[in-house]
């Protein structure tokens, strides 16, 4: 119990030396924070008395009541300190003790992913918020077939200003107003060959194959859907001015494709809702673009890209690509992935909007009524990324 008096006098020391600090704040205080802080000093000082009796006049309270009495005293005494402190103090010190946690977390722990491209469709579709586990490749190797996220490999980093780059690296968003610059995108991928694979690249019978160690791959998870070509207008402010942060608020007009399934109504389109003025249409013939699957994709220099190999994967890099090989940049373009890129594993979907905007909000202000029922999938909240969806040996 001596351990317990000791540790009392201590923190009933520091009330005391406080005590007219205290009683000043009470007396310029006003409202519910003056009401507060009265019943706390009040509540501290009765507190005292009877535990300064207990220990001095050894009393009948019980060792165990004590022991709670204690342990109240220095709660309210750390209560009504936290309540005199003014209110940036309090959000200062919060901060300061969240964000190192958040940093950790974020960099470390988990990270939650927004799917800007439609690069792994059909298993993950533009608007699908990912929930990627980044501590897992501390524990284990990246696996054939595992959706994995990284960034852009594309992506130049400031280098003349360490500042920029640890901003771009690890936080990632851009204050110009502070000469903060972006950071890269994040890709999802799936590992189609890990060091020490052999991979190649063929054409057979007009339709694009892959062999990895010699032996042709069955890859179901390859969106066997033709794409077409979409226009998508995003944001609502139809002006030039430039609007800083907010950028993201001013209309624009892109050009994308998404999987599209033949003989279906446009609104009735599994993956995405579409409608007949958002379809871009040849300008001489008049029809729908559209890009069959399986087909050979071409880089910006005429070269066929789905023609490779066989190449050997060194240590420490991977073989990515995506599952709809139509619209995916990926290794075929820019070769290999370097894991040092590499965040984590795309392990489920949080929840899917079916939206191209950045900020979800933007689209239920558009279509408040239509984003419950048309635009919010909900048959794709909380769907796992399991090894269904991986590679078949």
């Amino acid at each position: 119990m001596q351990r317990f008096e000791r540790s009392f006098n201590k923190c009933f020391s520091k009330y005391i030396s406080k005590k007219s600090i205290f009683e000043n704040f009470v007396e310029s205080s006003s409202g519910k924070v003056k009401g507060q802080a009265k019943e706390l000093l009040d509540l501290l000082q009765n507190l005292g008395t009877e535990i300064k009796r207990g220990f001095e006049e050894k009393s009948n309270i019980p060792d165990s009541k004590l022991k709670k009495m204690i342990k109240e005293f220095k709660n309210k005494y750390k209560e009504l300190n936290e309540l005199r402190k003014p209110v940036w103090r309090q959000w200062f010190e919060a901060l300061i003790v969240v964000l190192p946690l958040v940093f950790i977390l974020r960099n470390f722990v988990f990270g939650l992913y927004h799917v800007p491209t439609g690069s792994a469709e059909q298993n993950i579709l533009v608007g699908d918020r990912l929930w990627g586990n980044k501590f897992i490749y501390f524990l284990e190797d990246v696996e054939r077939g595992e959706f994995v996220i990284f960034d852009n490999p594309e992506f130049h980093y400031e280098k003349t200003n360490p500042i920029k780059k640890f901003w771009q690296k690890y936080i990632g968003f851009g204050i110009p107003m502070l000469g903060l610059p972006n950071g890269p995108d994040n890709w999802v991928k799936r590992v189609v060959a890990v060091p020490g694979d052999t991979i190649e690249g063929r054409i057979e019978d007009g339709k694009t194959v892959i062999y990895r160690n010699g032996k042709k791959l069955d890859e179901p998870y390859v969106n066997p859907y033709p794409l077409i070509r979409v226009i998508k207008t995003t944001g609502f402010l139809n002006t030039n001015a430039n609007l800083g942060l907010f950028d993201f608020l001013r209309q624009d007009k892109k050009l994308v494709n998404y999987t599209y399934v033949p003989d279906v109504a446009l609104d009735k389109q599994p993956f995405y809702y579409m409608t007949k003025n958002e379809i871009y249409r040849d300008p001489v013939t008049w029809q729908p673009i559209l890009s069959k699957s399986h087909s050979p994709t071409y880089n910006e220099f005429g070269q066929n890209v789905d023609l490779f190999g066989p190449i050997k994967i060194p240590e420490g890099k991977y073989w990515v690509m995506g599952d709809s090989r139509k619209n995916s940049r990926d290794s075929r373009f820019w070769g290999f992935l370097d894991e040092s890129l590499i965040h984590g594993r795309a392990s489920f979907i949080i929840y899917s909007i079916d939206s191209e905007e950045s900020f979800w909000l933007l689209e239920l202000l558009k279509h408040p009524i239509d984003f419950w029922t048309k635009y919010f999938r909900w048959n794709r909240t909380l769907n796992g990324l399991s090894k269904k969806h991986w590679v078949i040996d």
